[in-house]
């Protein structure tokens, strides 16, 4: 029979914050936070102004020129080191290139780049945010 589980709340006994997982196989553990994706967005740069269909942790986005945008964050991370990931498109097929640079702790610089490196804006745009918050 499974069991269900309802809280509000988890927190470590060492840390509150420290909260170990282990694997499927038993054979690792992983810090529970270190694996939680501490901001995402899918927006739409399309129309003129940006527009976000769902985020995490997003205060806004700054249209910066074609192909040019700065998510910020709501939430600001410990350093400018975190990993940013993101893809872009047209929803019909294919994915183009997306350059992360000025990083902040409170932004990312996105460049959107069709396949002959042209900045260009997509219907499409996904990013992934993973790092330390401050």
């Amino acid at each position: 029979m499974a069991s269900i589980l309802k809280v509000d709340e988890l927190q470590g006994i060492v840390s509150a914050g420290d909260i170990t997982v282990t694997s499927e196989g038993g054979a690792a553990t992983m810090q529970l936070q270190q694996g939680l994706a501490k901001a995402w967005v899918h927006f739409n740069s399309s129309t003129g102004t940006p527009t976000a269909q769902d985020s995490l942790n997003l205060s806004s986005i700054t249209d910066s020129g074609t192909g040019i945008f700065q998510p910020t964050y709501s939430s600001v991370f410990d350093n400018d080191d975190y990993s940013f990931v993101a893809i872009t498109g047209t929803g019909s097929g294919g994915g183009w290139a997306v350059e992360a640079a000025d990083r902040t702790t409170s932004r990312t610089k996105m460049y959107t780049l069709s396949s002959g490196d042209v900045l260009s804006d997509y219907s499409h745009n996904n990013a992934l945010v993973h790092g330390d918050l401050a």
